[in-house]
């Protein structure tokens, strides 16, 4: 890792719109055909091998090996507007369209064990302002790409029960930048004022000093580069499964997937003079604040911070009302609290920077139905609703929001080995007005639209 950065929280994951698909940058797209159903029952479900991402128990369910692969198409559309000290802040489109792939398969060993391995991501996101938007400081471009790597088995226990479980092995690669934007304006007429006092007061010295760092911080271009960080680590997690099944119409799902923490090392660096260090100090407990803790000249200082991801859980059931007729429904609970702050370290211990999230706990509920309309097609709708996670400390790097789901999709069966999923869904997301800190006023409005496909092959 080369950069720290004040907002790290991109360090999290992957390749979609945080504030467009799930709570804060989790991310609900794990397969084509639990989009057509806004990924209601996705616990109990069995349409094809992505049960590996979502609960291995069920691949005891499958008579012989599945392959599945494809990808889901997110069209955001997420607007801020806002203010920072009294200037406009207003970017459109910040969240740039991207691809969520997903790649999996199960392998029944015997008529009571099954494996099963894939590729999916849990969370991500991709923020993106101009390097002179004015809340550059709090806003600028945020890339995550992360793969989480799942190795599953599931042994039927008997009784209508089955239980699973796997390992993650997750990459993550971030790129974060930072820039000035009018912040350094901003301070630059705290410590004109600061100065004035003190030169009132016959602190000359003082007085000048501060004048000084006032006009070369009011004259630095917006696009003067507060921070830059790039980076890659792989992280362990493991998930769990349990299935009650009461007959070929009736089953029952539950969910776990661990906590995974992200302990990236890496180094800080910033262009603001070592000689600014010295101001921050005598800056303490004034009220005044700089973009930065520590200065470093465009040096680089080594430095830690350990990410806390949280662990979520899922509840659904799946019922057959008819011969054709199905409805499948879902509860997912996200351990967000976890996630109470971002506090980076030097060597030493000295803290490079420190920001307060206080994430709250999120709830997702959907419920979807799902129709043989022919031997040879499937279609789907679907509902949900997804609560925001950044409350407390809202921010416009991930610009998140309540959100509904409105969903469609359909398979296709080619032959009795070959299919295809097609799904579709519109996230409206609701409107949000937040500050963010010590000026910065902002409403955040969301919509996305996603278009997802994956081939099925059993052999």
């Amino acid at each position: 890792m080369t950069k720290f950065n004040k907002t790290l929280l991109a360090t999290a994951t992957l390749l979609a719109a945080g504030g467009a698909n799930a709570a804060a940058f989790q991310l609900a797209e794990v397969s084509t055909s639990g989009l057509g159903m806004a990924y209601a029952g996705n616990a109990a479900v069995t349409d094809n091998a992505s049960v590996v991402a979502s609960n291995p128990a069920l691949m005891t369910e499958f008579k012989k090996a599945e392959l599945s692969a494809g990808g889901i198409l997110v069209d955001a559309d997420v607007d801020v507007t806002g203010t920072i000290g009294g200037v406009p802040a207003n970017h459109k489109n910040v969240i740039p369209n991207a691809i969520i792939p997903n790649m999996y398969v199960v392998v029944p060993v015997n008529d009571r064990f099954a494996l099963g391995g894939g590729m999916n991501v849990n969370y991500g996101l991709k923020s993106e302002y101009n390097d002179t938007y004015a809340a550059g400081v709090y806003g600028g471009r945020t890339e995550l790409k992360a793969l989480n790597f799942n190795l599953s088995g599931a042994y039927d226990l008997g009784y209508g029960f089955s239980f699973g479980v796997g390992v993650n092995a997750i990459y993550s690669d971030a790129e974060v930048q930072r820039h000035l934007g009018i912040g350094g304006k901003a301070v630059a007429q705290q410590l004109g004022a600061m100065a004035a006092k003190l030169s009132a007061a016959g602190q000359t010295a003082k007085a000048t000093q501060l004048s000084a760092v006032a006009k070369q911080l009011a004259n630095a271009p917006a696009n003067t580069s507060v921070s830059k960080i790039k980076g890659d680590k792989w992280s362990l997690g493991w998930n769990a499964g349990l299935t009650y099944k009461l007959n070929e119409n009736h089953r029952w799902g539950l969910a776990y997937h661990s906590a995974v923490n992200v302990k990236f090392k890496g180094n800080y660096s910033n262009e603001f003079p070592v000689t600014y260090n010295a101001l921050l100090s005598q800056l303490a407990n004034t009220g005044v604040t700089l973009p930065i803790t520590q200065a470093t000249g465009g040096e680089i200082v080594p430095g830690s911070l350990t990410l806390h991801l949280p662990a979520y859980w899922e509840f659904s059931g799946f019922h057959k009302l008819t011969d054709k007729l199905a409805v499948q429904y879902s509860y997912k609970y996200t351990e967000w609290k976890r996630l109470k702050s971002l506090t980076a370290y030097g060597e030493s211990g000295n803290v490079l920077f420190h920001k307060d999230e206080k994430f709250s706990n999120s709830s997702r509920y959907a419920l979807g139905f799902s129709y043989d309309a022919t031997d040879a097609l499937t279609v789907r709708v679907g509902v949900a609703y997804d609560k925001n996670a950044s409350v407390n400390h809202p921010s416009i790097s991930i610009p998140d929001t309540d959100r509904m789901w409105y969903s469609l999709g359909a398979t296709y069966r080619f032959t009795p080995n070959l299919s295809a999923d097609f799904g579709y869904a519109h996230l409206h997301g609701k409107k949000n007005s937040f500050k963010e800190g010590l000026s910065g006023q902002f409403k955040v409005k969301s919509s996305a639209n996603l278009y997802g496909l994956n081939l099925n092959y059993s052999f």
